[in-house]
Formats: C-alpha cells, sequence, structure tokens
C-alpha cells in the first residue's frame, strides 16, 4: 500500500516541522515541512536580538496542495491553517509539542542552561516521536 504525502507544520519551519519531517521520511513517507507564520515578525525580531541566522520557511500554497496529511505540532497551527490558508478538505493531525526552553524548564528545571542543540536532542525530538507515535502508520 503507498503512503500518504505528510506536510508537518510548526510556527517557523525550521525545528519542528524539519525534524519530524526527517523522522517520517525515515520510516518511508514522502514528507515536505514549513511554518504556519503568524508569530513570523516577533520570531525574526527575537532571533535577530539573540544574533541567530534567520532563515524563514513558509507553508506554500503548492505544499497544502500536494500533501496528504498535514500534521500541526500545536493546536494553534491548525487554526491558522484553517482561517488563512482555508483549509477544509485535509486530514489534519494535531499534536502539543513545545520547544521553548524558558517555558520547559518550569516544570523540568533540568533543562535549565542547555544550549539550544542539546535542548532539542533531549526534550524537543523526543517528545515529537512520542507524540506521533500513537498515529503509525499513517493512513
Amino acid at each position: 500500500m503507498k503512503k500518504p504525502k505528510i506536510l508537518c507544520v510548526c510556527t517557523a519551519g525550521l525545528n519542528r516541522s524539519k525534524y519530524l519531517a526527517g523522522y517520517l521520511k525515515s520510516k518511508g513517507y514522502e514528507t515536505r515541512y514549513g511554518g504556519a507564520g503568524a508569530f513570523r515578525s516577533r520570531i525574526k525580531t527575537f532571533l535577530k536580538r539573540m544574533r541567530y541566522r534567520f532563515t524563514d520557511n513558509p507553508l506554500r500554497r503548492e505544499d497544502i496542495k500536494w500533501a496528504e496529511i498535514i500534521i500541526v505540532v500545536r493546536p494553534k497551527h491548525e487554526r491558522i491553517l484553517r482561517s488563512i490558508y482555508n483549509i477544509i478538505d485535509k486530514k489534519i493531525i494535531i499534536l502539543d509539542v513545545l520547544d521553548t526552553q524558558r517555558m520547559i524548564v518550569k516544570k523540568f528545571p533540568k533543562f535549565k542552561g542547555m544550549d539550544s542543540k542539546t535542548f532539542n536532542e533531549k526534550w524537543t525530538y523526543p517528545q515529537l516521536r512520542k507524540a506521533i507515535k500513537p498515529f503509525l502508520p499513517l493512513k
């Protein structure tokens, strides 16, 4: 049976959606990823202030048309897709995975002071794998 085409969506299309798309690709799915972008300008300002190089990866309408299943990493992304991109005829899987370290350390202090790469490896990526597991295999 042919596996469905999967579009993974996070806010900026740089971390969670990219990782999840790669993870699902390793399981044999054809994937793309991008950012819903509702808060793109605020993120860009923050990243510039933190001296990060900002490479925006917004969703494209052609990616939305291409996808058979869309996976969003936060409930707010589903609302954005339905309102801004007017998505009504696609299956959308909603996960709830934060990658904001300052919010996570409030509940899990052991992540305080970690660099972002280590934080993602120890928190964000395992949380994404755990969240998508009940939906696998995707149909």
